[in-house]
């Protein structure tokens, strides 16, 4: 994410604690602030970004408000053992950087991810909400199809991250594991719903049938297809990689000969918020390894014998 694609929003207008920033003289400054950055720092408008981290402890390296990234902080005096991850959204042309702070208590990591997901739903959610409203209207000034077809994949786009928010936040609530699923008809299923934009799928063999729930499978490998066509192509022109399924003897893989993921990031795939692109929500993989569990399955990413990803998902009852 950059500063060009933070929506408008009163910072007044979020719950967690916010804050924007310029460079005067090579100097990060806050320009502005809403109230729940002012209960955990002692700074200012006007005063330096320096200052805030004098007050709060860093845990690791010292940010830098030149750089998007982020960074985890503690209140040396915080009595409720809490800790903030605070994501660094660099300034960019005209538009002012931002800090974004994360409240995670220390005493459960869980917590990690669910804010993180707050994030998705303040953040990313807006973005397809905003193209559905301008298509729409564009629609009616000028009476085009195409731009109603846009506001269609629009609500599409909303409608996934709701439900990943809520297999995320709820878990067994929607996950129903009673049905007998034919693995080899969902994977099929599956990819009907996926934009391939060039990639082709090679289901070698017949996978087993499992007591699953039939829609979050579907899911999980929907999730796990688009991670291969967006992520897995050498170029954002086409995706022209293949896609390969095969059984396993307790479960099934899924591999693709694109560009692979590096082994260091292998562990930190499936957290909620992870993602190597700023336009990424970071929830596609978590749902994966999420529905996996609420089945009883393991999941792991490792290299395909073509140098791309492959996820082997083992635990399956057939």
């Amino acid at each position: 994410m950059t500063a060009n694609d933070l929506p408008t929003v009163p910072l007044e207008r979020l719950p967690d604690p916010t804050c924007s920033y310029v460079f005067e003289d090579d100097t990060a400054v806050v320009r502005e602030h809403n109230d729940r950055f002012g209960e955990v720092s002692d700074i200012s408008a006007g005063d330096p970004l320096a200052g805030l981290f004098e007050n709060l402890q860093v845990v690791g390296e010292q940010p830098s408000f030149d750089e998007t990234g982020q960074c985890w902080v503690r209140h040396p005096v915080n009595e409720r053992r809490c800790r903030y991850l605070v994501r660094i959204i660099a300034p960019e042309d005209s538009k002012p950087g931002h800090l974004l702070f994360t409240a995670v208590s220390e005493d459960d990591p869980e917590d990690v991810g669910v804010d993180r997901v707050a994030s998705v739903i303040s953040h990313d959610l807006r973005n397809p909400l905003d193209v559905a409203r301008a298509r729409l209207r564009a629609g009616r000034e000028l009476d085009s199809e195409e731009h109603f077809e846009h506001v269609e994949q629009a609500h599409d786009r909303m409608d996934r991250i709701i439900q990943d928010v809520l297999t995320l936040a709820r878990g067994q609530d929607v996950v129903n594991p009673e049905q007998q699923v034919d693995l080899t008809e969902a994977v099929r299923e599956a990819w009907r719903m996926v934009e391939t934009n060039g990639a082709s799928l090679d289901v070698a063999g017949e996978l087993p049938t499992a007591t699953a729930d039939r829609d979050r499978v579907t899911r999980l490998f929907e999730n796990l297809f688009r991670n291969s066509v967006e992520h897995g192509a050498p170029t954002t022109d086409t995706a022209e990689i293949t896609i390969t399924v095969e059984r396993l003897p307790d479960g099934l893989a899924i591999a693709d000969d694109g560009v692979g993921i590096p082994s260091a990031d292998h562990d930190r795939v499936f957290e909620p918020g992870f993602t190597s692109e700023d336009h990424g929500t970071g929830l596609g993989l978590a749902i994966v390894a999420r529905i996996a569990d609420l089945h009883g399955w393991s999941v792991e990413v490792t290299d395909s014998d073509a140098g791309g990803a492959r996820f082997e998902i083992t635990g399956v009852d057939a």
